[in-house]
């Protein structure tokens, strides 16, 4: 998996939300755009467009990550989950450190079992390190522990699934930490996968619609 930064971004609010406010999820477009932009529990603070996030939501629907959820009864409202579920088989506590290394970058062991606690109850700084340690047995591994910093007394966890290299603390939120692909076809790309998901969308409004008229008919 070599997910970009903002896939991680999307798909770590999507992994939030399910369990932090599950009365608001799954999300629409423009709830993730405010989520993925929260001042608050995310490190770096970005500014990403509603176009950046349908991008990133569908790349990481053709990765299996997320995926559209069926529509709400007279809703137009298309909205998004994500699928870790089945493609990771991760537990709740799991998907709450996954989300937690996602927002904000590499963490300590005990930084990352008081920040995922909103989320979920994590009885133990030992718990959550054999949490990790399934994450880090993974084939290939998801999570691993960084080495020691200069002037700091605790080694951080980092997520791999942007390869060996997580954003760094202030890093541009229009960088994309394991891409390959060069800066200048990025912006391309994600313009036309943004089309892609606009088209998407529209598609499943007329047939909601369409449904709606079925039922009043019948």
């Amino acid at each position: 998996m070599d997910l970009t930064f903002h896939e991680t971004r999307v798909l770590g609010v999507l992994l939030e939300k399910s369990l932090a406010q599950p009365a608001y999820y799954p999300m629409t477009v423009n709830a993730i755009t405010n989520a993925c932009n929260q001042k608050t529990n995310r490190d770096p603070v970005t500014d990403l467009s509603e176009s950046e996030v349908s991008a990133a939501l569908s790349s990481l629907r053709r990765r299996d990550l997320a995926q559209q959820a069926e529509p709400e009864p007279n809703s137009r409202s298309v909205k998004f989950r994500h699928k870790v579920d089945t493609a990771y088989g991760w537990n709740a506590a799991q998907r709450a450190l996954m989300a937690e290394l996602f927002l904000r970058g590499p963490l300590t062991l005990a930084e990352l079992r008081a920040k995922a606690s909103r989320m979920t109850h994590l009885e133990s700084n030992d718990y959550a390190r054999e949490l990790l340690s399934e994450l880090e047995r993974h084939e290939p591994p998801l999570v691993e522990e960084m080495e020691r910093e200069p002037g700091r007394s605790a080694r951080r966890f980092q997520h791999l699934m942007s390869g060996k290299k997580s954003p760094a603390v202030g890093t541009d939120a229009s960088s994309t930490a394991g891409n390959p692909q060069s800066s200048e076809a990025q912006p391309e790309e994600d313009s036309i996968l943004a089309r892609l998901s606009k088209l998407e969308e529209a598609i499943s409004e007329l047939r909601s619609e369409l449904a709606s008229l079925r039922n009043r008919d019948e």
